[in-house]
């Protein structure tokens, strides 16, 4: 008897086991085939997942600065791969406009909005705090606007360009 259940339990785990790595791979996003796709898997899931890859669309100055963000925080890119990776990460999540086309290039300055996130919001947040909210542009105005609240240095006239940049580079 003591056999039957010993291997029934055992049965049992290796089952619940087998589940589970199934289950965490079918959650893990599939990358599109590329040049990059190797270095973003070596290099970027060291630290964190691909879903947050997978849902940012950034244009190629949005996707150069995350990814030097990420070198300045450890990423071991090399300096030859850097090109590939930004390049695949824009082919493959850019900004995408209806029907998955590529949008054209933002006319606003986005680096004026990521100015005003780098020199207003960074002195009490992390970036990873920011990149992990995926807020739509109404939820990221009353965000912001309830951080100005709290002490927060925008001027009102930098709010609709942080606003603006905050909904295009981490919004849903």
């Amino acid at each position: 008897m003591k056999w039957t259940l010993g291997k029934t339990a055992i049965w049992m785990m290796l089952t619940v086991a087998v589940a589970t790595m199934a289950y965490a791979t079918a959650q893990e996003p599939q990358l599109p085939e590329g040049d990059g796709k190797k270095i973003l898997q070596a290099d970027c899931t060291a630290c964190h997942g691909l879903e947050d890859v997978v849902n940012s669309h950034m244009d190629k100055k949005g996707w150069e600065d995350l990814v030097q963000s990420m070198i300045g925080n450890g990423a071991a890119v090399d300096e030859k791969d850097f090109p590939v990776l930004v390049s695949y990460l824009v082919k493959n999540y850019g900004p995408a406009a209806e029907g998955g086309q590529q949008a054209a290039p933002a006319a606003a300055a986005s680096g004026d909005g990521k100015s005003i996130l780098e020199n207003s919001c960074t002195s009490c947040h992390d970036l990873d705090l920011v990149q992990d909210q995926k807020l739509s542009k109404g939820e990221w105005q009353d965000l912001v606007k309830s951080m100005i609240g709290k002490g927060a240095s925008v001027e009102d006239k930098d709010m609709p360009v942080l606003v603006d940049y905050l909904a295009k580079t981490y919004g849903k």
